[in-house]
């Protein structure tokens, strides 16, 4: 186990040893930026206003960090989130086939399987890190604007209405739904490392994994009936399981429901992801 971990360790410094792997941090917190500016604008702060009060009443108590830094996530994560772990898990394997790396990476006494296990939870581990970055820096651009306490005002339209949480509770279901993106991400960490494991270059390995999701995306969301009955076959709406935890009332055997299948979807990439490469020969 120490020899593992020690492994993964060195997979973790290789990896955050790339510039590449930092331009996520960078970008959410230029977008996160423009976001808040966007929000804090007179006319939006005014509309705001207008909203919170209609439905909640209170608008200096319910818009607070937690509901600034809610709005800021819910704003950048599904897409921009898309990119950067798919640019990173898309490039963890097909960048030692470009470099030149694998073969040498295979001469060592370390099978096939465990090579590619400790990459992909390195993968795990940068996407966790990611999200857990963008969910601090949006809060503390929330206590910037509006400093500490108050409550939490909630609507995505995943949402059967708002949901409105006084300050403790809104920490915690915050913090719960920033880290039940490392769940909802792992289909398109599962897509991608797949994809890394063939043959290919690190960007087409990233292009075909967000082109994927983008069409899943649209797909799923086109009100036709003859999508109806191929509904359950769509990744994306799965992915918005990070929102059940901001119902008033968790429902909670939908959101272990969904967690099972984001799971099973997330270790089925890797599972055909090592079956391909256990079958290329990397001697050519």
């Amino acid at each position: 186990m120490s020899l593992f971990l020690k492994q993964l360790g060195w997979e973790l410094f290789r990896m955050f040893a790339r510039k590449r792997t930092y331009i996520g941090f960078g970008v959410f917190v230029a977008v996160e930026l423009v976001i808040y500016a966007l929000l804090t604008l007179d006319r939006s702060e005014r509309n705001m206003e207008r909203w919170i009060e209609r439905v909640a009443g209170g608008f200096d108590h319910y818009f607070s960090a937690l509901t600034l830094a809610f709005m800021i996530v819910a704003f950048t994560m599904l897409l921009l989130g898309a990119v950067f772990v798919s640019l990173v898990t898309g490039d963890i394997v097909a960048k030692e086939t470009e470099d030149g790396n694998l073969r040498l990476l295979l001469v060592r006494p370390v099978s096939r399987f465990r090579l590619l296990l400790i990459k992909f939870l390195a993968c795990q581990l940068y996407a966790i890190a990611l999200f857990w970055f963008v969910g601090l820096t949006a809060f503390l651009v929330g206590l910037t604007e509006r400093g500490w306490g108050g409550g939490m005002f909630v609507w995505t339209p995943e949402l059967p209405r708002v949901s409105i949480f006084e300050w403790n509770e809104g920490l915690t279901r915050y913090a719960l739904a920033v880290t039940a993106f490392v769940f909802a991400y792992l289909p398109i960490t599962g897509i991608a490392f797949a994809l890394s494991c063939l043959k290919i270059k690190p960007a087409a390995a990233t292009i075909v994994t967000i082109a994927y999701i983008l069409a899943d995306s649209i797909l799923s969301k086109i009100p036709l009936p003859i999508f109806e009955d191929y509904q359950h076959w769509f990744i994306t709406p799965k992915m918005q399981s990070w929102a059940l935890l901001l119902y008033q009332d968790i429902p909670w055997p939908r959101v272990l429901e969904s967690w099972t299948w984001l799971v099973g979807f997330g270790i089925t990439g890797f599972v055909v992801g090592w079956v391909l490469f256990e079958r290329r020969d990397v001697k050519s």
